[in-house]
Order: C-alpha cells, then structure tokens, then sequence
C-alpha cells in the first residue's frame, strides 16, 4: 500500500500546501536576511522556525499514512511492515 497525497483528504491537501506557501516564504526571508548582512543569531532565530514548519508539514502527512495503514488493517488488508518501517525511517 503505496500512500500519495491523492489519497488525503482535500482538506489536508489544502492544509499541507498552505503549511509549504509559508515556508517557502520563510525561506525567501532567510535568503535576505543572509543577503544582507542580518545578525546569526537571528538567521538561525529563522531557521529554527522553519525547521520546525517542515516538521509540522511532515508530522501532518505521517499522521494521515499512519491513520490509512490502521484502516487498511481494521478492514482486513494487512499494511506491510516494512513500508511502514521504510517510512518511519524517512521520517527520523
């Protein structure tokens, strides 16, 4: 059982896509503020913080193979243990 992001919901689909507009945005901030010169300390305030969107993004998306793999499971379609290793181990 190969998970796309087809197989989300649209709400979680939206959800996602706009979780990565930010970001994208927040690395367009980062790019300037290396350009021009900006404190470390706030660089990395900023990187910290879009760090920790991506994980958000991930966290969300992990969420709903997780919930799809129990489905599979409770209607008798045994989820492989190794896809499910395989992305865990993405994940980490």
């Amino acid at each position: 059982m190969s998970m796309r992001t087809t197989d989300l919901g649209d709400e979680t689909v939206d959800s996602i896509i706009k979780r990565l507009r930010r970001i994208e945005g927040q690395v367009r901030g980062l790019q300037k503020m290396v350009g021009e010169g900006r404190p470390c300390d706030e660089v990395l305030t900023q990187m910290t913080a879009t760090k920790k969107a991506m994980e958000s993004a991930a966290n969300l998306i992990l969420k709903e193979f997780l919930t799809l793999c129990a489905t599979d499971v409770a209607e008798g379609d045994p989820a492989s243990p190794e896809e499910i290793a395989n992305v865990l181990r993405k994940f980490v």
